[in-house]
């Protein structure tokens, strides 16, 4: 989902266009495109930014590994991209038709918190591009770079005081179409629903900078590319979402869109899992159920970082890699988030997988 974690309201840009907020129902409402089944999703070409939807976003996690070091790490990076609901016709070009966004964190146990830094930039501000003519993608922000010139082959490249970060990601299995075709449903309405394509087990490698000491990591992404204009209904409070790499080359995604209503069931659940063969099976019952909760002593937002995944018959039990995970977004996107990555068990104990989970709107619902 996903990515899931972006907060820009329109008084939000409209603020960053120096309109003040009382005038924010003044402003006519921007028109925005809606996915549909009828749009056939092309790749590499959809690979690429989608600038007539209000948000999108580019979302890489994964475990890695290290010679130099004794234990597992988690890496995350995500590049969003919004267009507020701004008045177009302002010619300034400080207006903030398009805003950019990212955050990058990594897992380390050691550590016991997460290592993260985040960006905000508006199009047309210094050292900011999206979109070139020679490449699938290319977004940068200073001191922050994704691209693909082809879409089997990712680069990222941040330079940070907090991290530094460089890695390259190879394509090792087909893009995966999530839902029909890519059109991927998330609440009872169809335009609360997003594009969405998945390329898991891209084969990663590269340089990670922390504290001064420089870390060669090699391991496995998990990516996801999605854009939408309405996704959450009115009575959605938030999600949770997992994204899962098997031991035998299968990947696993599912989700929950919770309910404001705490003992109300979901307003909308999807789980499907693909084999290394890409077989595609769609569950029918689709539960996430608490099994340990960890409180934040930075922002008492109380998380399940623990859980178990009921689909159909299908059991699995998610365990953090560490507790805190916990990602305070607030200088950029305004939301806070537990994206964490988890080792991933049957019912019997045995070792199925590992993969990352994502929870968010456990302070107050979630606003796209």
């Amino acid at each position: 989902m996903k990515r899931r974690t972006l907060l820009t309201s329109a008084a939000a840009g409209l603020a960053f266009s120096g309109i003040p907020r009382a005038l924010a129902a003044a402003v006519a409402t921007r028109q925005y495109m809606q996915p549909s089944r009828s749009n056939p999703l092309g790749l590499p070409r959809d690979h690429g930014p989608h600038p007539d939807f209000k948000t999108e976003w580019w979302y890489f996690t994964g475990w890695f590994s290290s010679k130099a070091l004794k234990e597992p790490l988690g890496l995350q990076i995500t590049f969003f991209r919004s267009a507020p609901d701004v008045p177009l016709e302002n010619p300034s070009r400080f207006n903030p038709s398009q805003l950019l966004f990212a955050h990058a964190a990594v897992a380390m146990p050691s550590v016991g918190k997460l290592k993260h830094a985040q960006i905000i930039r508006r199009s047309g501000s210094g050292g900011v591009a999206w979109q070139t003519s020679k490449q699938v993608l290319n977004l940068q922000m200073p001191g922050w770079q994704l691209s693909s010139e082809t879409g089997d082959t990712w680069h990222c490249d941040i330079q940070t005081p907090q991290l530094g970060l460089k890695m390259s990601m190879q394509q090792t299995q087909a893009p995966w179409l999530q839902g029909d075709k890519g059109f991927s449903r998330k609440g009872p309405s169809p335009e609360q629903s997003s594009h969405y394509i998945t390329l898991p087990h891209l084969k990663s490698s590269g340089t990670l900078m922390l504290d001064g000491q420089s870390i060669a990591v090699d391991g496995e992404f998990w990516m996801d590319h999605e854009w939408s204009s309405t996704v959450l209904a009115d009575n959605a409070q938030g999600w949770d979402w997992v994204g899962l790499h098997g031991n035998r080359g299968e990947s696993l995604m599912a989700f929950q869109i919770r309910n404001k209503a705490p003992t109300a069931p979901p307003v909308w659940v999807h789980g499907a899992l693909r084999s290394e063969d890409q077989q595609v099976q769609n569950f029918e019952s689709v539960k996430f159920t608490p099994q340990r909760q960890w409180r934040s002593t930075r922002t008492g937002i109380q998380y399940p970082i623990s859980q178990t995944l009921e689909l159909d018959d299908l059991q699995l039990v998610l365990e953090p890699l560490m507790d805190d995970q916990e990602l305070d977004a607030r200088s950029s996107t305004g939301t806070l988030y537990w994206e964490g990555a988890v080792r991933v068990k049957t019912r019997d104990g045995k070792h199925w997988g590992r993969g990352y989970l994502e929870m968010t709107g456990y302070d107050r619902p979630m606003k796209l």
